[in-house]
């Protein structure tokens, strides 16, 4: 995943190095652009600690959608489709899935809120 790279640029051009002209890239991270994110961080500011989302420990590099586009762009990637979850995208998925209960909220509180994006490029 991107978010745990130290150079994204470098790790964009190495995927587009290794696919056909003509091929796919698909892209999944969180979105620094959503509401929780931003929620989080300016509660964390307000208690004086560093996001753990962005602490450099688990993630190096969470981008808002604007920046995740454009890095792909300027790499010479064709952006075909950019989005996010909302929340009736996998709800049918998530109820048939066998996963811990804490974890299905989890999930569907991501997802209503936009936490996660994926970005489909074309070499």
């Amino acid at each position: 995943m991107i978010a745990h790279v130290l150079d994204p640029k470098a790790y964009v051009k190495e995927m587009k190095r290794i696919v056909e002209l003509g091929g796919y890239i698909a892209i999944g991270t969180p979105n620094m652009s959503s509401k929780l994110y931003q929620f989080h961080r300016w509660a964390s500011f307000l208690r004086f600690q560093i996001p753990d989302v962005v602490d450099g420990l688990e993630h190096t590099f969470i981008f808002p959608k604007s920046v995740l586009s454009s890095l792909c762009q300027q790499e010479g990637l064709a952006v075909i489709d950019h989005y996010t979850h909302g929340l009736g995208e996998k709800l049918g998925n998530l109820i048939r899935c066998q996963m811990p209960l804490s974890k299905k909220i989890n999930r569907l509180v991501q997802n209503f809120f936009q936490v996660n994006q994926w970005i489909v490029c074309r070499k």
